[in-house]
């Protein structure tokens, strides 16, 4: 590549294009446009990011109302919501943000000018003076690299730096696609999920198939593959260039598409969201308030051990509508006031026996 340039230049500019090689190697040049390729690549990314940051961001503001159930080892545990949900992306994206900038701070040096591997006007190496800074400055990096050895060192290990960070998002992504995967089936039906993103079955008429949830999940794994030839190139090799560095090259490339490519599907894929609000709000049982009552009768006085024995010995009882039941065997009898153990939405709180009758006598009414 850097041979047909400099033939591209002599060819149009005459002798100056003769000069272009002048204290250069192949090696520090393919370098260079490596490490360019690669910050122009990570501002795509941090832009994608950004992007799918903002998705999960207004899909949690948009319904921010709506109860969850949370999940511990699989088995109801505690209340949720949808915003709850969503901003635990959002969070996890800003991390991600904040490990991208690091890694681009760290890549942000200019290896041009480092020679095969053992300097250009660095006092060693090529006897010829060259101003390393300017070609820095004119290529927009931050700084120069200065030790030329360690410049064919780096090659290898931004680019496992570079894919660690890729692996993180992709991790996010595998999260949230394996939550729509399971949200989503009708076992659930926490979720539907816009018609032009899922697929039809070839024998199955009723089959609406989530495959774009599905390929995202698993983009991590092959990232991950990519990085581990990339960590396994790098090893077992003596100081300076080596060859073996241009197997390196494919992994890293198709790493950063399909970091992109994720990116946006995902952003598509939290916009094709719809929350079912009627099953959620079935969903929010009695259950799931239990940590609450027993946090109640602490607030009363009670050791939590003790709170956290009697709601399990009543949980486990059978006792049935006792957690909103003021005269249940949980609450204090000369405690007047309804215990709150219904969740923190109004709109959720069930009514009372009374307000149940009222409603009912309304509508015959009518």
């Amino acid at each position: 590549m850097h041979t047909k340039i400099e033939d591209y230049l002599t060819k149009n500019y005459g002798e100056a294009g003769k000069k272009i090689h002048t204290a250069r190697s192949r090696n520090d040049q393919v370098l260079t446009a490596l490490r360019l390729y690669s910050k122009e690549q990570l501002n795509l990314v941090k832009q994608e990011l950004e992007n799918l940051k903002t998705s999960f961001k207004s899909f949690g503001k948009k319904h921010k109302d709506i109860p969850m159930p949370g999940y511990t080892h699989m088995q109801k545990a505690m209340p949720s919501s949808i915003k709850l949900w969503a901003d635990c992306f959002v969070d996890s994206l800003s991390d991600d943000l904040i490990y991208l900038d690091t890694i681009y701070k760290l890549i942000d040096q200019s290896p041009l000018g480092s020679g095969a591997g053992y300097g250009s006007g660095a006092g060693y190496g090529i006897p010829i003076k060259i101003d390393r800074q300017l070609s820095a400055k004119l290529l927009n990096f931050a700084k120069v690299q200065e030790n030329p050895i360690y410049c064919q060192h780096s090659r290898l290990k931004f680019e496992e730096l570079i894919l660690s960070c890729l692996i993180t998002i992709l991790q996010d992504i595998n999260k949230f696609a394996s939550d729509v995967l399971l949200f989503t089936t009708s076992e659930f039906n926490f979720f539907s999920v816009a018609g032009n993103l899922t697929t039809g079955s070839s024998i199955m008429p009723q089959k609406k198939n989530i495959d774009v949830a599905e390929v995202l999940r698993a983009k991590v794994h092959l990232v991950l593959g990519n990085y581990v030839q990339i960590v396994s190139l790098s090893t077992n090799l003596i100081s300076g260039y080596n060859r073996d560095f241009q197997d390196s090259k494919k992994p890293f490339m198709e790493s950063l598409d399909l970091t992109l490519g994720s990116l946006k599907v995902a952003s598509l894929l939290v916009k094709g969201l719809t929350p079912n609000k009627e099953i959620l709000d079935k969903a929010m049982t009695e259950e799931l308030y239990a940590t609450e009552k027993a946090l109640k009768l602490v607030s009363k006085g009670m050791p939590f051990r003790e709170a956290y024995k009697k709601v399990a010995s009543v949980i486990l009882s059978g006792a049935k509508n006792l957690y909103l039941d003021p005269s249940g065997p949980l609450d204090h009898q000369d405690d007047n006031s309804k215990p709150s153990f219904a969740p923190p939405w109004p709109e959720l709180r069930r009514p009372s026996k009374a307000s149940e009758g009222k409603k009912g006598g309304e509508n015959s009414e009518k």
